[in-house]
């Protein structure tokens, strides 16, 4: 279950790459490239759409429990999200530096289990060349049923 979960949320976020010409004609910034991809993907759940129009094919994921490439993540994505009509995304953070852009969320499943709803901190951070995404790696952790201070992950 939670490997089915993390490489969902890795995918979520894959990156792109873009061609040498294009990137000489973008004209957004990075942190503007993946605000753009994540809204289409999490928010209006636009699979196909946002990974062609913002990842390259040959997208590099880190994530042990993912496959790179785009069409990998496409086919895992679309099945996801199909399957699992509850999952919810919210986006509290989006952070720049240069072309690295590092995005905080937190994913959960509406109509899942005490757990499932209770869902995962996610930090994703994206490599960005011109308007493309390149690389992604992700970082997960369960929200806990408790905590031992009233900060929240978010």
């Amino acid at each position: 279950m939670y490997r089915a979960v993390l490489a969902a949320l890795a995918l979520l976020a894959a990156p792109i790459v873009a061609p040498a010409a294009h990137a000489k004609t973008c004209k957004l910034t990075p942190k503007q490239v993946v605000t753009q991809f994540l809204q289409e993907f999490y928010m209006e759940k636009q699979v196909r759409s946002s990974f062609e129009r913002s990842v390259d094919p040959g997208y590099i994921q880190h994530n042990p429990y993912a496959q790179t490439g785009r069409e990998a993540a496409i086919t895992f994505l679309e099945g996801f999200v199909k399957g699992n009509p509850g999952q919810k995304t919210q986006i509290h953070r989006i952070i720049a530096d240069g072309n690295l852009v590092a995005a905080h969320s937190h994913g959960w499943q509406a109509d899942g289990t005490p757990e499932q709803k209770r869902g995962f901190a996610v930090v994703d951070i994206f490599r960005v060349e011109g308007c493309k995404i390149m690389e992604h790696w992700d970082v997960l952790s369960p929200v806990p049923e408790t905590a031992a201070n009233t900060n929240t992950m978010f």
